[in-house]
């Protein structure tokens, strides 16, 4: 059971805008291009865009799922679905994600239009089927070369991952105590050992880059991965130990309960050891030791503890907790991997 002291947030950013919101003539450019008006919306309940993300039906029955942002928001989303239609019309068709339409860009708003999915976001705590299937497609993505897609370098695209441990230990905050006890007094040996993220991330695969529950759809046909605004290029174990902090955040059903916060040294190691096999069982971690997973991980963990402990985004106000939560997972993890290498 969901300890008060470990309740799952939400996997949503709390405010969204729906098709009224936007203006009356992007309305029509969007009709126009859909072929009728829209008379129906089913609004995505999972996500932290603030933008419009919702599936829009018109008149005639056409469904498309359409995103929408204005360019002066603060929350960064309509740059980002500049950059996910420009990744959507590169991947390779064999990937299980959504094809992309046509895109709108005025300069004030992004729109971007994609084929609608029939599916929904896996069950959580997660059903360990559904955790199987997530995990052979994400392998299948790993095991995807990224050769002439024009995807960016992980080591110079995410720099965010390497600097974590290096801001907690030039301003210090309890997150660490609290989250990772273990970690007190060790952050100049996490300092260096995150150091080395940026070698280990090099490689040749697509990587997704922010891979969760809610960036997930289960349909019939199988498992579609959506939301590709921060895809690079590296290496192919990448998404499998970015995404399985917020696996650890909700819980396997029947297998290990959610960690959000503070635990107690049995629930830590309970989480990180089911979260290690699980990635050592992945096709995309075949190869991987721990001295290149180590310092990546070291780096998810604290960027997530990092971030975690910054001001709200207005625009987002449910981000911060969501990233506390999945920190507290991946210390659960790091420090099982750590203890392993020092036994």
């Amino acid at each position: 059971m969901t300890s008060r002291s470990h309740v799952v947030p939400h996997p949503s950013g709390g405010r969204r805008l729906r098709w009224r919101d936007l203006p009356a003539s992007l309305q029509a450019a969007v009709e126009d291009r859909l072929g009728g008006e829209v008379v129906r919306e089913h609004i995505a309940e999972t996500g932290f865009s603030p933008g419009l993300a919702s599936v829009l039906v018109t008149t005639g029955g056409t469904c498309a799922f359409v995103k929408a942002a204005p360019s002066d928001d603060g929350s960064d989303a309509a740059r980002l679905h500049r950059t996910e239609a420009r990744v959507a019309g590169r991947l390779p068709e064999h990937l299980p994600v959504p094809r992309l339409l046509w895109v709108l860009d005025d300069g004030d708003w992004v729109v971007a239009a994609y084929e609608a999915v029939e599916g929904r976001t896996p069950s959580t705590p997660w059903e360990p089927d559904e955790l199987a299937a997530v995990l052979a497609a994400v392998g299948r993505i790993g095991t995807t070369s990224a050769a002439g897609l024009g995807l960016p370098d992980a080591a110079t695209a995410l720099p965010g991952l390497f600097v974590g441990w290096q801001n907690l230990w030039e301003d210090p905050d309890p997150i660490v105590a609290d989250l990772a006890p273990w970690a007190v007094g060790r952050i100049d040996e996490l300092v260096d050992l995150a150091a080395g993220a940026a070698a280990a991330c090099e490689g040749d695969a697509v990587v997704h880059g922010d891979l969760r529950a809610d960036n997930l759809l289960v349909t019939d046909g199988g498992v579609v991965v959506v939301d590709w605004p921060h895809a690079v290029r590296g290496a192919p174990f990448f998404d499998v130990a970015a995404f399985l902090p917020s696996v650890g955040m909700q819980g396997i059903r029947g297998r290990t309960d959610p960690l959000t916060g503070p635990a107690d040294l049995a629930h830590r190691h309970a989480v990180g050891a089911e979260l290690d096999a699980l990635f050592r069982s992945s096709p995309s971690a075949a190869g991987a030791d721990d001295a290149q997973v180590l310092p990546v991980l070291a780096g998810i963990t604290a960027y997530f503890l990092d971030s975690g402990r910054r001001p709200p985004v207005l625009a987002i106000p449910r981000l911060r907790a969501f990233q506390r939560a999945q920190g507290a997972a991946a210390a659960a993890w790091l420090e099982v991997l750590i203890g392993r290498a020092e036994a």
